[in-house]
Order: structure tokens, then C-alpha cells, then sequence
């Protein structure tokens, strides 16, 4: 099962507690992920109110995929599993993030996904390193 990965930091121009905010506001993803077409959160933690599974309907070179990941929340980001999925048989990912200055926050967004399409390894580089990219840009365009 072939198993791809990127990793992309970027500065943002806006302060960690915002940048926190907008990544676990997982419905918004729609206007600044280009891939993701519908994103829904199915639970929250009962202690937090933040989303602990949510369910996504993704666009990609591939394919769309349906899938849902579940959420474990700390001070400085996020990270992620699959539940289940249609085209991908894992997802792991997660944001780091750094106040690098009072209005100013680097973030690192690394993603994993195992799948069983039959495609070339550069094909494959290429899909999740624009999936990386896209995510980066449109978060840091938002803001």
C-alpha cells in the first residue's frame, strides 16, 4: 500500500490564538482549502466544545473522496487520523504551530495518506505536495 507525505511551513500574519481558531473552525475549510468541497463536524469534546470527528467530501487529481478523521486538540494545533475512507485506507496529519511574533504565527502543516491507487511515485509527490501547498496558501490567504 503505497504511503505519501508532505510538509510545508509557512509565516502568517496573524497572531497564534486566531490561526488556532481558524484551523478548528473545520466547516470553514470549504472557502480556504480549494480541495475540500463539503466539510462537516459529526462530534465535539464534551470538555471543550471542539470537534473531535468530522466528515469531508474532497476534490483531488485522483479522484473525490469521501472521508472521516478524527481530532485531538492541544495548546499549539492539531492532529488527525482516519476513520474511515473511500479512496485513501489512512490519513494522518497535523498543524504546528509557533508565535513567532505577537501578530505573526509560523505554521507547519504536514500530511500522510496511505492508498491503494495504482499511480507512478512522481504522480503520487506531485498530488499530495500540491494538496500541502493549496492548504498553506488558502490558510494563509484567509487571514
Amino acid at each position: 500500500m503505497p504511503t505519501d507525505s508532505a510538509t510545508r511551513t509557512v509565516e502568517i500574519a496573524a497572531p497564534l490564538p486566531t490561526v488556532l481558531d481558524t484551523i478548528r473552525d473545520l466547516e470553514s475549510q470549504t472557502v480556504w482549502v480549494p480541495e475540500i468541497l463539503e466539510a462537516e463536524v459529526l462530534e465535539e469534546w464534551e470538555d471543550s466544545g471542539l470537534p473531535a470527528t468530522a466528515r469531508f467530501k474532497a476534490s483531488a487529481t485522483v479522484g473525490t473522496d469521501s472521508y472521516v478523521l478524527t481530532y485531538e486538540h492541544r495548546d499549539d494545533g492539531m492532529d488527525w487520523s482516519m476513520v474511515k475512507g473511500r479512496l485513501q485506507t489512512g490519513q494522518e496529519g497535523s498543524y504546528q504551530l509557533v508565535a513567532s511574533g505577537p501578530d505573526s504565527t509560523s505554521v507547519t502543516f504536514t500530511l500522510t495518506i496511505h492508498h491503494n491507487l495504482p499511480l507512478p511515485g512522481f504522480v503520487r509527490k506531485k498530488v499530495i505536495t500540491g494538496l500541502v501547498e493549496g492548504t498553506v496558501t488558502g490558510l494563509k490567504s484567509h487571514l
